[in-house]
């Protein structure tokens, strides 16, 4: 059963107790992410993900729940990295009834922003096959062989209001089989259940989670600090603690005694902290990989061209001398502009989705003012409206929510 085929309610073959779900319009970007992240899903196994990491024996699993992916995606984004840059045999495993609930967090608007983050990630890190995974229908502990058939005794186990919470439970239970496996969550009740289950689980104690905390339940602490886990920085969460600026008190580094220590390895010491830095930094991020699709669609199999040196002269434009894989937001804005005349804003465009100080008039986030930021959105909504790309227009109404949130709020008048 595909994602698709979730349209209709009224299937034939559906029974009072299987899965059921109002998806977004299918017209919708996040509801075409998220149907192909199902698609890639279930056309991968659990061994065709291990066949591409090291030491696949001693692979642990890692499950995430929904509210994971909304409040911390990006320590989770952090903690990946570095397991892949370390090579370790972590597997994150997204369960197919969390695909659905980021869906259903479209039309909520605080959530919208952070649900349709996670999508995008999630769609890239699943294609790459390495170390996120989405879950498949045949991975479940259920009779049917398919999670999405409900099992009542479940259901009415849960109740119907905790239902979803079933079906991360089988999903654990199923990798639990086959390798050492953690839930990931922040709800108290399924962290229970999942003890209950034998499930190791991983739970945000306070508001500087990390990705040193997860290494540290995975591995052990010892562990978690030779491969230099990164600790807490501050991100922009939904959180309102998050919105006023609590910064927590720094930790003493257990590394400081590592003096022959690479330098690519010392954790840099500052880090934006003002909320409308961290909010600037995530919307450079999110919007570039929009961006890079709209490049893609638009340049079609001229993409791997780019960066070629037979191809490039020196008199070409900068982005076509570089691999596409590594172009950025002005890279991807210029080649737009090539094709079509862009908006004309103050601040443009391109300015605006440099990351500080890493171009001419690029700056922190708070140094910007609200007309600057409302002015950069509706510039990047126009070019969504030029190029009729979907993902942008839809996007740009969720950003610009948080963006009056912001300024909204009492907040420190300046940030690192």
């Amino acid at each position: 059963m595909s994602f698709s085929n979730l349209l209709s309610l009224q299937q034939p073959g559906f029974g009072d107790g299987d899965f059921k779900h109002t998806p977004s319009p299918p017209s919708t970007h996040l509801f075409e992410t998220l149907k192909s992240i199902d698609e890639f899903s279930n056309s991968l196994t659990l061994r065709d993900v291990e066949m591409q990491a090291p030491l696949s024996e001693e692979l642990t699993v890692v499950v995430l729940d929904t509210n994971i992916l909304l409040e911390y995606l990006d320590v989770i984004q952090v903690f990946v990295t570095e397991v892949e840059e370390r090579g370790l045999p972590v597997l994150i495993i997204i369960p197919g009834v969390v695909i659905y609930e980021l869906d259903g967090q479209k039309n909520r608007e605080r959530l919208s922003w952070f649900a349709r983050r996670a999508s995008s990630w999630l769609l890239k890190k699943v294609k790459e096959r390495r170390s996120v995974k989405g879950q498949a229908l045949n991975e479940t502990c259920k009779a049917s062989g398919n999670w999405k058939k409900r099992d009542l005794d479940a259901a009415l186990e849960f109740g119907s209001e905790r239902s979803n919470d079933s079906l991360i439970i089988d999903c654990c239970k199923y990798f639990l089989r086959q390798r050492r496996t953690f839930l990931c969550s922040k709800d108290k009740l399924l962290i229970v259940e999942a003890e209950s289950e034998f499930v190791l689980t991983i739970s945000p104690s306070r508001n500087t989670f990390s990705s040193r905390d997860i290494a540290e339940a995975l591995f052990g602490a010892e562990a978690a600090a030779r491969f230099k886990f990164s600790k807490y920085h501050a991100t922009y969460q939904n959180s309102s603690e998050n919105l006023i600026q609590v910064i927590p008190a720094p930790e003493p580094d257990d590394d400081v005694m590592d003096v022959d220590d690479d330098v690519s390895s010392v954790p840099q010491l500052l880090q934006p902290s003002h909320s409308l830095d961290l909010l600037h930094v995530q919307v450079i991020d999110y919007f570039t990989g929009l961006l890079l699709e709209l490049v893609a669609r638009v340049a079609g199999p001229d993409v791997r061209s780019f960066g070629c040196s037979n191809t490039a002269s020196k008199h070409a434009p900068s982005y076509s001398r570089k691999d596409f894989a590594t172009w950025g937001a002005v890279d991807c804005l210029d080649y737009l502009g090539a094709k079509k005349r862009l908006p004309r804003t103050s601040p443009r465009v391109d300015t605006f989705m440099t990351r500080p100080y890493e171009g001419v008039g690029a700056r922190r986030g708070q140094d910007w003012s609200r007309r600057d930021w409302e002015t950069a959105l509706k510039g990047l909504g126009e070019i969504g409206d030029d190029w009729q790309e979907g993902s942008i227009r839809e996007s740009v109404p969720a950003a610009q929510l948080h963006i009056s949130r912001v300024f909204a709020m009492p907040m420190r008048p300046t940030g690192l």
